[in-house]
């Protein structure tokens, strides 16, 4: 079957490859999505039959493939920040890294694929490098077989994932990932959904399965004690080609469970277990996902659909700065009719307050001013007739008075002042009045007197109306 890669949509391929190559022979699964999101799998021969019977180089180099770097060429650390924001703990990231590797920052590869919060509200962050030169080494491996992969994956990271894909984790429980290749055991940790560790240990052939996994256990007890505790309950998962022996893993089994108990599954097709685990991952997203082809390594499939998103994402800032110029036009040219009609209408507001009258253009405010406020002056009596009657606003401050305990002995009131002389009982009940006529619009002043014979306190409030 034959699959045309397209680069312009790889993000939204159905069908994807996953390549591993601890054989000599690599194996190759291919992954289909269903439009339900269904993921299926077929092992395939490579390079693929074409129709014809033949395959040509340019045809298998347009295919998407996903590859991995093994755990021993590479290395995931978790990275305690000091910060509760993720953003600001990616600032500090590559420099935090840089201090735990044992080669430069410069010359890796890596990615950080896992934020999680800590108890005391800080992230910590699961990290993976590899050295560029592994990379490098491993995707020739991959060349030389035939093979071009888009992604190099990172192959703990893989077979976890798939793990827990196929068997949904229970919330709190140790599992223990072994993965039997020919040439090398891989053992990756975790609890519940989390990764915590992966190791990698490199095996000699040997035929015999019990001294196999003699030796095998022997490797596998010192890593495990260093990560698990001695009692701890662990759900054991058993994958990759030589997990078909059942001798094999059935004696490691028995003698694992020894000192950390717990029952085991063998993976559906175990021989095929890795290659479906990057395929799948390429597919169907996810945390934990990662690439360590970067840079100058990076597929030049991947490159030209940046290119493209780049041009893309000019494209449609160009069109937006288009479409805000244009806007901005047609709101000049909006502004610019409704300026001429307020222009117009205050040209017609000067032509009623100043008939006959030159002015000048930009000074009707100032010109029409005085005329305006003459006009308002000479209608002063009438527009007085609809003000309110003085009756109510001295009832109002006689009821004041009354309230602030005064007796009024003068009060003089007009339409723009108003003048009061009394006796209070105490030196503040004054006050009270003239706070009141500044209430309701008079700039009001008190003066008083110190009490005579009468123990009463003399004062005269004056208040005019504010401008």
């Amino acid at each position: 079957m034959k699959t045309k890669f397209q680069t312009s949509n790889f993000k939204f391929q159905r069908s994807w490859y996953g390549a591993s190559l601890w054989e000599q022979t690599p194996k190759i699964v291919r992954s289909l999505r269903a439009f339900t999101g269904r993921i299926s799998h077929t092992t395939v021969s490579w390079p693929l039959p074409s129709p014809a019977g033949q395959q040509t180089k340019n045809e298998t180099e347009d295919l998407p493939v996903t590859g991995c770097i093994g755990i021993h060429e590479s290395l995931t650390l978790w990275l305690d920040t000091p910060f509760p924001s993720k953003s600001k703990a990616l600032k500090v990231l590559p420099a935090m890294l840089d201090v735990q590797l044992p080669f430069p920052l410069e010359d890796c590869c890596y990615c950080f694929v896992q934020f999680r919060r800590k108890p005391g509200n800080t992230i910590s962050v699961l990290a993976v490098a590899a050295r560029r030169t592994a990379v490098q080494q491993r995707l020739n491996q991959y060349q030389a077989a035939g093979i071009d992969p888009l992604i190099i994956d990172h192959e703990g990271l893989a077979l976890w994932q798939q793990s827990l894909r196929e068997q949904p984790p229970r919330p709190g429980a140790t599992r223990v990932v072994v993965s039997l290749e020919p040439d090398h055991i891989a053992l990756i940790i975790g609890s519940g959904s989390l990764f915590v560790n992966a190791h990698s240990l490199q095996m000699p052939a040997n035929s015999n399965a019990e001294t196999a996994s003699e030796d095998a256990f022997q490797r596998m007890h010192r890593i495990l004690c260093a990560e698990l505790q001695t009692g701890t309950a662990v759900e054991w998962f058993f994958c990759g080609p030589l997990a078909q022996q059942p001798a094999l893993v059935n004696s490691l089994h028995r003698l694992l469970s020894g000192e950390w108990p717990g029952p085991f599954i063998i993976h559906k097709s175990p021989e095929t277990f890795l290659p479906r685990a990057l395929s799948s991952r390429a597919l169907g997203g996810g945390r934990l996902r990662c690439n360590l082809r970067q840079r100058e390594l990076t597929h030049p499939a991947i490159l030209a659909e940046r290119k493209k998103r780049s041009a893309h994402t000019a494209l449609i800032f160009l069109l937006a700065g288009i479409l805000l110029c244009v806007f901005n036009l047609a709101w000049q040219i909006i502004g610019s009719v409704h300026f001429k009609d307020a222009q117009r209408e205050i040209s017609r507001l000067t032509g009623e307050l100043a008939p006959g009258r030159a002015i000048t253009y930009g000074r009707e405010v100032e010109e029409t001013r005085p005329i305006a406020q003459k006009r308002l002056n000479d209608f002063a009596p009438v527009l007085n007739i609809f003000r309110q009657p003085l009756s109510i606003r001295l009832a109002e401050i006689i009821n004041a008075g009354k309230e602030a305990r005064l007796a009024y002995t003068r009060l003089e009131i007009s339409r723009d002042k108003v003048t009061i002389n009394g006796t209070a009982e105490d030196w503040d009940y004054g006050e009270h009045l003239a706070g009141y006529l500044r209430k309701i619009g008079y700039k009001a002043e008190i003066e008083r007197k110190e009490a005579e014979g009468d123990n009463l306190v003399r004062f005269t409030v004056k208040g005019t109306v504010q401008p």
